[in-house]
């Protein structure tokens, strides 16, 4: 009996030692529980808080966005911004090529704000598509709460990696924004007229000037179109034509003198000239001055070889009127031979051989001379007077 006794005591005493430390070990298990679910409770909080953070700055960063691009807040700040750049670049007092520079700088201003509309859309459009970050963190909760294997050491890893994970989303948030808030930088290139004369070479400066005299000549603008030839001779000193015109301008207005040393100038630059030389001797006889008149004509050089018919027949019609019977002759030689069937220049070589006692050689040429046509009558009846003449 006390043996079953003493079993019974030392059954109860094993009883009540393990009732004991299960009671010591129940309160354990369950503080370490407590623990956990604190802990992952407080990352929980903290996560949403980055989160919560990390969405209310992008979503004040997208309104702003909006504000500063959208047509009610742009229409004043920007008119005002652009206005001021065209007074800056194009003054009121501006040439039409800087109006029209500051024409092209507004639409490249436009076009950057239309540049800058699109990236803002494209944000947005980011925006709206990424995915639920409350989703995310939902199924992490749920991850953690399943599996409370993970350790204390896994769950700081995954914080600290998700909290420089939303830093750098935020920072390169702040970085686009500050690039899409920058000032823009409009390279001004001031456009320049350059305005470059032509040096025109002395041909082409007096045919320039002799156009321009010849048209004032013809709405009889005298006095410019004399301007204009002295201008050319000024230039080309041995311009023919632009002497002999202006020379028989003056010899219109009867400026003798200045006419005669013009031509007189152009004798010495052009020997061989005959027109100068006829025009001299027809100022000379203007002013009845016949000598004058012949001795230019005459010291033409190899004067005999002339083929002018008004040249020879103004030198024999002189040498006529001086009695120079023989220069006569040579000039109205050189005209017959020019014109063989005019009757007058072989009557005035009869005349200058009858009157230089060449009697043969006259009664010839008044014969040809009555051979050709074209004589009047008193001319031929002066003709056959003469040859009968001659002949007794």
């Amino acid at each position: 009996m006390s043996v079953i006794n003493q079993m019974l005591k030392d059954l109860d005493q094993r009883q009540v030692e393990q009732q004991g430390s299960s009671d010591f070990t129940a309160p354990i298990s369950s503080a370490s529980s407590n623990k956990k679910t604190v802990f992952i409770s407080l990352i929980v909080i903290i996560l949403l808080n980055i989160v919560g953070i990390f969405v209310w700055q992008m979503y004040v960063e997208n309104q702003t966005l909006k504000m500063s691009i959208s047509p009610e807040s742009n229409t004043p700040q920007n008119n005002t911004t652009v206005k001021k750049l065209e007074q800056t670049i194009a003054p009121k007092n501006s040439s039409p090529e800087q109006i029209l520079e500051s024409r092209d700088l507004r639409n490249n201003a436009n076009d950057i704000n239309q540049d800058s509309i699109s990236n803002t859309l494209n944000q947005d459009d980011f925006n709206q598509n990424k995915p639920d970050v409350s989703e995310m963190i939902k199924g992490t909760q749920e991850n953690t709460t399943s599996n409370n294997i993970l350790g204390d050491n896994d769950i700081r890893e995954n914080v600290a990696e998700t909290t420089v994970t939303s830093t750098n989303d935020i920072t390169n948030n702040a970085n686009n924004q500050q690039e899409l808030v920058k000032p823009i930088a409009i390279d001004v290139k001031r456009s320049t007229l350059k305005i470059s004369r032509k040096k025109l070479t002395p041909g082409e400066l007096a045919k320039q000037k002799l156009l321009r005299a010849e048209q004032a000549l013809v709405n009889n603008n005298i006095a410019q179109a004399e301007t204009l030839f002295e201008d050319v001779l000024l230039v080309i000193p041995d311009h023919k034509s632009a002497r002999k015109q202006l020379a028989a301008l003056w010899f219109g207005r009867e400026a003798y003198s200045d006419a005669l040393n013009l031509l007189s100038q152009g004798i010495n630059l052009s020997p061989n000239d005959s027109e100068f030389r006829v025009m001299k001797a027809r100022v000379y006889l203007q002013q009845n001055q016949v000598q004058q008149a012949f001795l230019t004509l005459n010291a033409m050089p190899r004067v005999n070889n002339v083929t002018s018919v008004e040249y020879q027949s103004l030198r024999a019609t002189t040498a006529q009127q001086l009695n120079e019977f023989s220069f006569a002759a040579e000039a109205y030689q050189v005209l017959v031979s020019i014109e063989p069937s005019a009757s007058r220049w072989w009557l005035g070589l009869a005349v200058a051989h009858d009157s230089n006692s060449e009697f043969e050689q006259a009664s010839n040429a008044y014969q040809t001379a009555l051979n050709r046509s074209g004589l009047s009558g008193s001319a031929e009846t002066f003709a056959r007077q003469r040859i009968i003449e001659l002949g007794e």
